[in-house]
């Protein structure tokens, strides 16, 4: 009944079914280990986050006071750290394009100089877009003047696409498509830390009309499980599908079918 599937041709469409299955069960292994990744991930930064804020100098210390950006490691990034100093107001830029709320606006990004003569990007907050199409400086959003205090999670530099918006490379700029560290140091003063934070405590307190905070988001792992379960489905519909076409053809008219097996002439009847 299955001879057909023994010829070349068949065996060749079996071995490529059966790549083509392994490969999907193979990628399914796969975005389940980016899944236990990310879900390793997702503990870290949240342990980071609930954690006591450590001094800004202190975790420089630990990272060997890095002077450029990809020095700076995944292991800083989410730690909540405080800061000292004062803000510049002058330093500060727009980041485009940012919406809370399914609101359209932007992020404030601040410079604030510390004790040491260096600087740090703060963000401070998001604002509506009419007061970010308003230009600098930007109404009811002045950082507080004197020493500042500020608690925040540690941010790295964000890295632009090649299809992504993207800056001027010379020239003073008020806005940035993105937190752009290093665009941002070539424009300040004092030396920028290659990283930034994530404001979430200030004392003095920042402006709280119309200046909103912006929360952290943590990665989540569910979409390398949905991913995860969707080869394997992919795989397993292969398989089957596979198999009924092998029964089909079997019982099909196809060469190598039951149609090919000659039925035996019809008994002879017997006349009394």
């Amino acid at each position: 009944m299955y001879d057909f599937a023994k010829r070349p041709l068949w065996v060749l469409s079996h071995v490529l079914v059966l790549v083509a299955v392994l490969a999907m069960v193979r990628l399914g292994f796969w975005q389940m280990s980016r899944w236990h990744e990310e879900q390793d991930n997702a503990e870290r930064i949240e342990a980071g986050m609930d954690a006591a804020a450590v001094p800004l100098e202190d975790l420089l210390v630990e990272l060997g006071d890095p002077e450029a950006t990809d020095d700076v490691g995944a292991e800083a990034e989410y730690r909540r750290v405080v800061a000292r100093g004062t803000w510049d107001a002058d330093g500060e830029v727009l980041v485009r394009n940012r919406s809370r709320d399914g609101l359209p606006g932007g992020w404030l990004l601040t410079p604030l100089l510390l004790e040491d003569g260096s600087s740090i990007a703060v963000l401070r907050g998001w604002v509506p877009l009419e007061v970010a199409n308003a230009g600098p400086p930007y109404p009811g959003t002045e950082p507080p003047a004197g020493e500042a205090t500020v608690t925040g999670i540690v941010q790295r530099t964000q890295q632009g696409g090649g299809l992504g918006p993207s800056d001027p490379a010379t020239g003073e700029l008020d806005s940035l498509a993105r937190v752009d560290l290093e665009r941002l140091g070539a424009q300040v003063v004092e030396p920028l830390v290659p990283l930034w934070l994530v404001m979430q405590e200030s004392d003095p307190p920042q402006p709280g009309e119309v200046l909103q905070p912006v929360e952290v988001e943590v990665p989540s792992p569910s979409q390398n499980f949905s991913y995860m379960m969707q080869w394997w489905f992919f795989a397993l519909v292969a398989v089957v599908g596979y198999l009924l076409i092998l029964r089909k053809v079997a019982r099909s008219g196809m060469p190598g079918g039951r149609s090919d097996v000659p039925e035996s002439d019809p008994p002879e009847h017997v006349h009394a």
